[in-house]
């Protein structure tokens, strides 16, 4: 799969072993990482990637924050929640700040083949888990 991927997640052995599964399994490009917000959005070589692949709790910037300013800065660029916090992920707020996916940390070798390769063909990929808020 020719798509190029950063990654950017406090925990660093799950950061370390989603990108060996990437790399191996699915053949991806990891162009860069990232351990929190601030690190991600100030990364040189950002607006080379296709897909950021990053967690919604992340110390310095939060994801949907640091997602926030990737859209406005390189509206391009795909961003794909990770999270293992079901009642803290809301589907209105990854929308609306510019998520094309989600994945649940806990099934995420199962789901994220599935969810890369819809969100890297313009489509949307949330679970059905997700809370709905008002």
């Amino acid at each position: 799969m020719d798509i190029k991927l950063i990654l950017a997640d406090d925990n660093i052995p799950f950061r370390s072993a989603l990108k060996k599964f990437l790399q191996h399994q699915l053949e991806c490009e990891i162009i860069a990482e990232a351990s929190n917000g601030n690190e991600l959005i100030n990364l040189p070589c950002l607006f080379q990637a296709d897909i950021v692949i990053l967690d919604l709790m992340m110390p310095e910037m939060d994801g949907i924050n640091a997602a926030r300013e990737i859209n406005r800065k390189f509206p391009q660029i795909k961003t794909l929640a990770v999270t293992m916090h079901y009642e803290k992920a809301y589907l209105t707020d990854l929308i609306g700040n510019g998520f094309k996916g989600c994945v649940f940390k806990n099934c995420i070798y199962d789901k994220i083949f599935e969810a890369i390769v819809t969100v890297k063909n313009n489509g949307l990929y949330f679970p059905r888990e997700l809370n709905i808020s008002i």
